[in-house]
């Protein structure tokens, strides 16, 4: 009898370990992703890095896209399935090798989902090939560089920001088909993302039909342009257009009004140049003056215009942020499509999943207009428009500029419609 109890005890005893062992265990959940998987066990966040220049000269930039980053995450109310979100901040300074080192540090963070950022091309560039072998993705608000979407072998890159072969096409339409310009020049400085735009400008508008008469290149804090405007003008430009920035336009449009001949070539310049500062530094320029600049959802864009500034100081200098709002929910959103919710709260969720649901994003709306991503990891709303720096412009009196043309969102292959 004392026998049959020990065993039936043993037993009982036995049951409930088992029991035990069943409730505590994390829920079988396998992972049959090719990139693998990250696992986020109860009560852990859901970890998205923010790789921004938060220092050097572009800190500012780097700020107001945090805000936006911010400000998405608000709406979610900080939280993705019942798990905190947490934003991992690093600075790049819009340096390639500190973006590096930036990132490298993150290699101890198994369960990073992604990256938002960069805001610069050349960092882009430099951090893809860690962030490939991570099996992590990068959505950048700001990087335009054309290239970064190119023949990309495991699509590990996408942007929400158009790329800035897309403005100077729509540029040289306007200018051949809109303004009826057939003689043009271009000045750029030396610098990637300048250097490019031209270079589209160039081309797209010789290929209309076009001419380019003079081509001149500024270095970088030059001060001294007169001679190179004497030799334009010996050109007979109907247009100047401008693959400058802001330092380097101001001194050659104030310096115009010296030429005669070119006080009547109209101007256009690109995004970089659409700012209040710039305008109001040109008051006494010539009447005609345009700048290229995506064109956003502005019932959305002016809502969320109203939230920044309940709780920020300033207004934000550019529509950047926008960018930045908008690829953090694409992110997210994403990853909350993908994810598989174990009963136990933990979350897995796989790295090739949330890289083919945010190729597969579709007419989704965002501050910049319906979002849909392409196999190339295109995902710009914004078509760009022409914008013109009227007088009343120039002297502080109304921003934004008035919209006085408008071209098509990018195709598969990245061109216009």
């Amino acid at each position: 009898m004392d026998i049959k109890r020990k065993r039936f005890g043993w037993l009982v005893f036995c049951l409930a370990l088992l029991w035990l062992a069943t409730a505590c265990r994390t829920d079988p959940i396998s992972c049959d992703d090719p990139l693998g998987c990250a696992v986020i066990r109860p009560g852990s966040p859901v970890q998205i890095a923010a790789l921004l220049p938060t220092s050097g000269e572009t800190a500012v930039w780097g700020q107001e896209l945090s805000r936006g980053i911010n400000l998405a995450v608000s709406d979610w109310n900080g939280e993705l399935l019942d798990h905190d979100i947490e934003l991992i901040p690093l600075d790049s300074a819009c340096d390639p090798t500190l973006g590096q080192t930036a990132v490298q540090t993150l290699t101890e963070e198994d369960d990073l989902l992604g990256i938002i950022g960069p805001a610069c091309s050349d960092v882009a560039h430099a951090i893809l090939p860690l962030v490939s072998r991570n099996n992590w993705l990068l959505i950048s608000p700001a990087s335009t560089d054309p290239t970064l979407t190119q023949d990309q072998a495991d699509l590990a890159f996408f942007r929400t920001v158009p790329n800035h072969r897309q403005q100077a096409i729509g540029a040289a339409y306007f200018a051949y088909e809109q303004l009826g310009v057939r003689q043009t020049a271009v000045f750029q400085d030396n610098t990637e993302f300048n250097t490019l735009l031209a270079q589209q400008f160039s081309n797209t508008f010789t290929q209309l039909g076009g001419s380019v008469t003079y081509f001149g290149n500024l270095d970088v804090g030059q001060s001294e342009v007169a001679d190179m405007l004497t030799e334009a003008a010996s050109t007979s430009p109907e247009l100047i257009y401008l693959a400058l920035f802001e330092p380097e336009a101001s001194l050659l449009v104030t310096r115009l009004t010296e030429i005669n001949p070119l006080n009547r070539a109209m101007l256009l310049g690109g995004d970089s140049l659409f700012t209040p500062h710039f305008a109001s530094q040109i008051g006494n320029a010539a009447a005609d003056l345009y700048v290229t600049n995506p064109v956003l959802n502005r019932v959305a864009y002016d809502s969320f215009l109203e939230i920044w500034s309940t709780r920020y100081d300033v207004p934000p200098t550019s529509s950047a942020p926008a960018y930045a709002y908008d690829a953090t929910q694409l992110l997210l959103a994403a990853i909350e499509e993908v994810a598989i919710v174990g009963q136990n709260g933990a979350l897995v969720i796989g790295r090739g999943a949330v890289r083919d649901q945010l190729a597969a994003t579709q007419n989704v709306a965002g501050l910049t207009g319906s979002l849909s991503c392409t196999s190339h990891g295109e995902c710009a709303a914004a078509g760009y428009g022409v914008y013109e720096l009227d007088t009343a412009v120039r002297n502080n009196a109304l921003w934004p500029p008035p919209l006085v043309w408008q071209f098509g969102q990018p195709t598969e292959q990245g061109d216009f419609r």
